[in-house]
């Protein structure tokens, strides 16, 4: 074999090897490290130390967060309960930008963890992200203390690590704000629990007359819920399970109407928004920022009166 041959040979079988050992580094090796990023990242979410911190920190015997509610002053604040998606997350901002109005989005620790872009256009907004439990979970006074922990230690934690800040404010849907759960929120590092006095879903503004309608019900100093998401209900122990799925009818009966030929189109969520920011405005109950509402701090309620013994 002559000189030439053999180095191109040589050549050749180098090239092999250093294209076998890149495919390794890029594409063995990296998809390993990649692996364990996210095994990482998801043990990270579990929050395992910050609920152990957040246990002993409720046997010390913390004070109650207080509750942010209903003011007396000729303003209002908008809360979102629930993510939405990251289309109109930015339709929201956009709103919110135009009318210079500060809100806070109460966000699924799970949906967050499943949407961090949507996250960051909130942050990146300067909007408040508040702690809405794990998963959106109804009447959160009712869970034990463990699965408690869990819902909010673990949506701190996904909160934290997408925005490097903590969140300072609690909601749950449908839920009593008693001494134990906002003793465990103190422990969880929350401030305050929120209590809205006023709610829309959307949809149900139909048109800007229909906001005007609504703002009109609407006292000053109201804290306003928009509910994004439809929480999720405690299954009842040995019971049948809720079906939140809408009702379908599979077999149509004959006097059904028929669909019209150009149905309206959906409303926007958006659009609603700003129709309600507008009507506010205009009837002097300009939205406001929520720290500077009224803070009340938890009372138990005093025990009934012993009835005096019968002679």
């Amino acid at each position: 074999m002559g000189f030439k041959k053999l180095t191109l040979l040589a050549v050749v079988l180098i090239l092999t090897v250093c294209g076998a050992l890149l495919f390794f580094r890029d594409y063995v090796v990296g998809t390993k490290n990649a692996q364990m990023e996210i095994t990482d990242l998801s043990s990270l979410y579990e929050a395992q130390e910050e609920i152990a911190a957040a246990a002993k920190e409720l046997q010390k015997g913390v004070e109650p967060v207080e509750i942010v509610t209903k003011d007396v002053k000729p303003q209002v604040a908008i809360v979102f309960d629930g993510l939405p998606e990251r289309t109109m997350t930015a339709r929201f901002l956009d709103v919110l930008k135009k009318h210079e109005v500060s809100a806070v989005f109460f966000v699924e620790g799970q949906n967050a963890a499943n949407q961090p872009e949507t996250i960051k256009l909130i942050r990146e907004a300067g909007q408040e992200i508040g702690n809405y439990t794990f998963v959106g979970i109804a009447a959160a006074q009712s869970l034990p203390q463990d699965r408690l922990l869990s819902e909010v230690c673990r949506t701190q934690r996904v909160v934290e690590v997408l925005t490097a800040v903590k969140p300072k404010l609690f909601r749950a849907p449908k839920t009593v704000y008693d001494e134990n759960l906002l003793r465990i929120l103190r422990a969880a590092g929350l401030d305050y629990a929120v209590k809205e006095n006023a709610h829309y879903a959307p949809g149900w503004l139909k048109d800007e007359a229909g906001a005007i309608a609504y703002a009109a019900t609407v006292p000053p100093g109201s804290i306003i819920a928009i509910d994004i998401d439809v929480p999720v209900e405690i299954a009842a122990k040995d019971g049948p399970v809720e079906d939140l799925r809408p009702a379908v009818d599979k077999q149509p009966t004959l006097e059904d109407k028929p669909a019209e030929e150009h149905p309206a189109p959906p409303v926007d969520a958006a659009d609603e928004l700003d129709w309600l920011l507008t009507a506010l405005e205009n009837t002097g109950k300009k939205p406001g920022n929520i720290y500077d509402f009224r803070k009340i701090r938890y009372v138990p309620a005093a025990p009934p009166a012993a009835e005096p013994a019968k002679k």
